[in-house]
């Protein structure tokens, strides 16, 4: 197979290995050059009593760059305020709501991993589709994703009573 010949190199054409319940699954495809990549892989809980909190595991991956960051919920509601003021396109994506009680439950705390994981990867997908809009591009690098927000960023709010803020 020459290079043009091997479909995972381009991206683009799909295979049909099996049906699974009428859909057709795809192979796993390499990232395209420039991907982001968002994970939430797990929640842990910090802090004592009344400062007691959750907070989430971010992972990006940016080409070859790796790197992880510890956000409460809050951060993520400051990061959505912030995109979307800035980028008004991005202020109809789903967002977990702020909850009065129950936010220091396990079940509130997985359901919001799974919203904001959803979230992050709303944004850059829609960062990342073609547009007139050319301060919407996507970042292709960890500078970049950085650039777009504080949040991104290693070590900003890990300087908080109970290491984020």
């Amino acid at each position: 197979l020459g290079i043009d010949d091997d479909p995972l190199s381009t991206g683009v054409v799909l295979y049909r290995l099996k049906r699974r319940g009428g859909s057709l699954a795809e192979p796993p495809r390499r990232p395209r050059r420039g991907a982001i990549r968002v994970d939430i892989p797990r929640y842990v809980l910090r802090g004592q009593g009344k400062d007691e909190h959750f907070e989430f595991e971010v992972k990006m991956s940016v080409e070859d760059e790796t790197w992880t960051v510890f956000r409460r919920y809050s951060r993520f509601r400051e990061l959505r305020k912030r995109l979307s003021s800035k980028y008004p396109q991005l202020a109809a994506l789903e967002f977990p709501p702020k909850k009065i009680f129950g936010n220091k439950d396990e079940r509130v705390a997985a359901e919001r991993r799974n919203q904001l994981e959803g979230y992050l990867r709303s944004v850059f997908a829609v960062m990342s589709t073609p547009s007139d809009d050319a301060e919407l591009a996507c970042p292709v690098s960890k500078r970049s994703v950085c650039e777009l927000s504080p949040f991104f960023k290693k070590g900003v709010f890990e300087s908080g009573r109970h290491g984020t803020g």
